[in-house]
């Protein structure tokens, strides 16, 4: 019997299931299965709870892709709406590229060509499949145009550490970690109930159950040195929500005094208030989880950033002390 396959893998079936189907005017549905490697069930489930539902605003029965399954058998109509000629401003076009290829950056796909050999478009061995070839498409007819879409790239975790969580979290197994805590400076082995991957502000994140902490977490995947899979199904059962970083209310304040053109900080970290003064200067309030945080914040810093209050005791040498031991460092 075959593996439930994960969502990125049923999306990208159905992406060459859907025109495999309408080219030939339908098709049974065990051939369709064997076919693409799809468990039958999925494949039914997906076609009548997903597909059925695909179209466009106002999602009338003519703006929808229609799916029929008779006699085990699958037929699939485009809608209308689909049968028109797109017609595209350059700035639309531009805007559709640079959305397609941050989808393409979550498929074992690292690049796009904007102008491939027809070898590279037909030979198949792109994972990302049609959508590799509808952007290669789009990205020629644009010509210049293509020059105004954004790449976008999530941080830069490594792919088989992203697979390994996601598949994870598909199969509901427990995964340990070897784990870099940037707030103290220390490597931890973790053994962690994952229950979602995402992306915030050009990084990917987990976040699970820590068992090594009794509660949940969010963990910077390219943080993790090492990640294995250890088959252990999960114990805790998170809704898959979080967030990349939430303060707990016992931890710490600190108001800090920044130069102008240190407002990078307020985009990079999160800060619970910020206020422009008269001199152009920034006052930012953040909560600090640990010490060692905010030595190589300020140490990053400089000399022009100052502590204006905090809510416990800090060292008037805070910044000249962490410098030192880095230097240590060094010289060891």
């Amino acid at each position: 019997m075959n593996p439930r396959l994960t969502a990125p893998q049923r999306m990208a079936r159905l992406l060459a299931v859907i025109p495999w189907v309408v080219e030939r005017g339908g098709a049974p549905i065990d051939e369709i299965a064997r076919r693409f490697d799809y468990p039958r069930s999925q494949l039914v489930a997906d076609l009548t709870e997903v597909v059925l539902f695909v179209g466009v605003h106002p999602f009338t029965p003519d703006s929808l892709i229609e799916v029929d399954i008779t006699d085990d058998r699958v037929q699939i109509h485009y809608a209308d709406w689909f049968s028109r000629p797109l017609r595209l401003t350059p700035e639309e076009g531009a805007r559709l590229l640079t959305a397609g290829r941050s989808v393409l950056s979550l498929s074992d796909s690292d690049t796009i060509s904007d102008h491939p050999t027809d070898a590279e478009i037909d030979d198949g061995r792109d994972a990302a499949g049609p959508l590799l070839r509808a952007l290669t498409k789009l990205g020629m007819a644009l010509g210049d145009g293509a020059d105004h879409a954004v790449e976008v790239r999530l941080g830069d975790a490594p792919e088989a550490t992203l697979q390994t969580l996601r598949t994870a979290v598909a199969d509901r197994t427990q995964v340990e970690l070897a784990y870099y805590t940037y707030g103290r400076d220390e490597l931890t082995t973790r053994t962690i109930d994952p229950a979602r991957v995402f992306s915030d502000h050009g990084h990917w994140y987990l976040h699970g159950w820590c068992h090594r902490a009794g509660a949940e977490r969010v963990f910077r995947v390219d943080r993790i040195r090492e990640v294995r899979s250890t088959g252990e199904p999960v114990e805790h059962e998170l809704a898959g929500g979080g967030v990349a970083f939430a303060a707990d209310g016992d931890d710490p304040r600190v108001e800090l005094r920044l130069p102008a053109d240190a407002a990078w900080v307020v985009e990079q970290y999160p800060t619970e208030s910020t206020e422009i003064r008269d001199d152009g200067t920034l006052a930012v309030t953040m909560a600090v989880t640990a010490v060692p945080w905010l030595e190589r914040l300020l140490l990053r810093l400089g000399p022009t950033a100052e502590i204006v209050a905090a809510d416990e005791p800090l060292s008037p040498d805070l910044v000249s002390e962490a410098a030192d031991r880095i230097l240590s460092r060094y010289r060891q």
